[in-house]
């Protein structure tokens, strides 16, 4: 995550003081996750109803706990800004009431974040129990309704998530919030998407599901090719 960070930092020709604070974004973005375990035993925003930014800026400024790691002020609306942001969809973000560095940082920490997430996600030696929302395996399609809400917006309305055959279009959805485009390059050129086609399909024991996946794959590649 932090390597992620660092390179989009070094990829957008930041100073050493802007790559440093890339990086301690990418460091504290998710320190609300040992709360949010701790409380509900669950890393899922969803099932713990906690959600995992909102908790990260609290234990980070609450307290000013954040002191104990960057001295100076300066920089703590840019880090509560894009730890906030990291998790919500563009759509719900608002730029146009960023300013040109609280917006720059917020894209830093959610193209890092997707990327550390698609690495995690097709690691073999991760399980895709603790990848995934729900433990049922056995579950027969995709509502066809988010794969075409999927198809026509390239976005996903979390709300109609309810299971983890449904779970599998947010991680394809994913490439189409993208900010940067080594971003992109990367996803193509370590072929995530791919790779989680197939772990899909080895886990799930649907037919069904199996063919939606290919099909969202199919949408994605067709972008690709567009960018």
């Amino acid at each position: 995550m932090l390597g992620n960070c660092k390179g989009l930092a070094n990829y957008l020709n930041l100073s050493g003081d802007y790559t440093n604070l890339a990086i301690a974004i990418g460091y504290f973005h998710d320190i609300g996750r040992f709360e949010q375990i701790r409380i509900a035993n669950t890393f899922s925003d969803k099932e713990s109803k906690i959600n995992h930014s909102e908790m990260s800026v609290k234990v980070l400024f609450e307290n000013n706990y954040i002191r104990k790691f960057i001295k100076d002020s300066c920089y703590d609306q840019i880090i509560k800004l894009a730890i906030l942001n990291h998790n919500k969809s563009s759509y719900d973000i608002g730029f146009d009431n960023l300013s040109e560095k609280e917006a720059l940082f917020t894209k830093i920490i959610r193209d890092a974040d997707k990327l550390d997430i698609f690495y995690t996600i097709t690691d073999p030696n991760r399980s895709m129990e603790s990848i995934f929302w729900y433990s049922d395996w056995d579950t027969k399609e995709i509502n066809k309704d988010i794969i075409k809400f999927f198809e026509t917006n390239h976005y996903i309305d979390y709300s109609q998530i309810n299971n983890n055959a449904d779970v599998i279009t947010t991680y394809y959805a994913y490439i189409f919030d993208l900010y940067f485009p080594i971003t992109l390059q990367l996803i193509k050129e370590h072929k995530y998407l791919d790779i989680l086609t197939q772990r899909i399909c080895n886990k799930f024991t649907s037919p069904i599901v199996h063919e939606q996946t290919k099909q969202l794959l199919e949408i994605c590649h067709k972008y690709f090719t567009k960018k």
